[in-house]
């Protein structure tokens, strides 16, 4: 394996990786159209069976193909949500379920939430960065059913987690300073986070949203006068939520 030490080769070879990936997004959403536009063709000739279409061309549908596109993206937690409640929602329509099989729908989203935050949290990097790091270097912060007001002061803020379930969250980073590498994961379900940086902060989002949102608010005139020593990445997922980053306390 050839090891890339030159800092500005290693952006180019990152810079082509996303090109690629974003190429290989292109082909599975042309590829989605194209299966859309025959199966539309096909049952309007009568090609297409009742029960088939039933199947093919319904929004259960949709949303397993979306989640099969976020999978595809690397957005696993919620290429996962979606294909378990597309794939929910459409066992009744392939298979004779008993009564009261919707009653259930929420408590196994629930179970799969879990299942999928625990399986998640195995696969987070501790963020193990050597010798001591003091608390707020790091971020981790989970709202449930509520929501509260953190402020964190560090002179080397490395990131960290925030979790937002039926509930919201706002983060005062205007007095920290980002180290090298600081990346922030958001999870975001039914609920929202805010998010309050320095001006001259260069912030990179990678956030994947599916019937949710999430926006720089900051104005053009901020945003082109950022330092571009100063990076953050906030990646991770809104699903039914939303989150947004300001300078405005």
């Amino acid at each position: 394996m050839q090891l890339i030490n030159d800092p500005n080769e290693q952006l180019g070879f990152e810079r082509v990786r996303r090109r690629h990936r974003s190429s290989d997004s292109r082909v599975f959403l042309g590829i989605v159209f194209v299966a859309i536009g025959a199966l539309l063709m096909m049952q309007n000739m009568d090609l297409l069976s009742y029960d088939l279409s039933h199947v093919l061309i319904s929004w259960p549908m949709f949303l397993i193909v979306l989640g099969l596109f976020n999978l595809g993206r690397k957005a696993n937690t919620a290429g996962l949500i979606l294909i378990a409640i597309g794939s929910y929602f459409m066992i009744p329509r392939v298979f004779d379920v008993p009564d009261g099989f919707f009653r259930n729908f929420w408590p196994a989203v629930l179970v799969f939430i879990g299942l999928v935050f625990i399986i998640q949290r195995r696969k987070t990097p501790n963020f193990n960065f050597g010798g001591e790091v003091d608390k707020n270097d790091l971020l981790d912060e989970t709202s449930i059913f509520g929501g509260r007001t953190l402020s964190l002061v560090s002179e080397q803020f490395k990131g960290g987690k925030i979790t937002s379930i039926f509930g919201g969250s706002k983060i005062n980073l205007l007095y920290c300073k980002p180290a090298e590498g600081c990346v922030i994961d958001v999870a975001l379900l039914f609920g929202g986070t805010k998010i309050i940086v320095p001006e001259d902060w260069n912030i990179k989002t990678e956030v994947v949203s599916i019937f949710g949102g999430f926006e720089d608010k900051r104005s053009n005139s901020v945003i082109s006068r950022v330092n571009q020593s100063k990076v953050v990445i906030i990646k991770g997922s809104a699903i039914f939520g939303g989150g947004e980053i300001t300078s405005m306390p």
